[in-house]
């Protein structure tokens, strides 16, 4: 059975799991809500407790709950609306690996596996895809650029045709 909230949730995560990025539709199916923390660890109902999140990132977190000695190294889950994720890893464009800024943000990579090689994949995919609109549009703009010169070239040719061909030319 669903959550009562489902729906609320997965719009304010627009399809797309808090913790990994990945959608529905490259999942192929909804995804879960998850307890930021853990109902097990007194985490309730409370809409800034409920996460949308894929499969493997849930079962991943499962019941982790930060304990204060965690807190004091680092050693916890960032929350999707409320962290800067981009404080704690950032992106390697190349090998689509996140590479973590700080202790928490290897601790958040390591717990829910984010390098995990069908993540990489994806991230290499979006990469490449994102490469390819950007080339496709310079292309365009190169194009409607050339044209540009090419209808100037032929004004200027059929204008000189013009002065040749006139009575005055001589």
């Amino acid at each position: 059975m669903a959550h009562p909230k489902h729906e609320q949730v997965r719009a304010w995560y627009a399809c797309r799991c808090g913790y990994c990025g990945v959608a529905e539709d490259q999942v192929g199916g909804e995804l879960t809500i998850d307890h930021f923390v853990p109902v097990s660890a007194g985490g309730g109902e409370a809409e800034e407790n409920l996460v949308y999140a894929c499969h493997r990132c849930n079962l991943y977190k499962g019941d982790f709950a930060a304990t204060q000695e965690d807190h004091r190294r680092g050693h916890r889950v960032l929350h999707p609306l409320q962290d800067d994720a981009q404080t704690h890893f950032q992106l390697n464009p190349v090998t689509g690996v996140l590479e973590p800024l700080t202790e928490t943000g290897r601790f958040h990579i390591a717990l829910l596996h984010l390098n995990r090689p069908a993540l990489v994949a994806l991230r290499l995919r979006k990469t490449r895809d994102t490469l390819r609109a950007a080339r496709s549009e310079l292309l365009a703009a190169e194009n409607r650029e050339l044209r540009a010169i090419l209808r100037a070239q032929q004004t200027y040719l059929a204008s000189l045709q013009r002065l040749l061909q006139s009575p005055d030319a001589e």
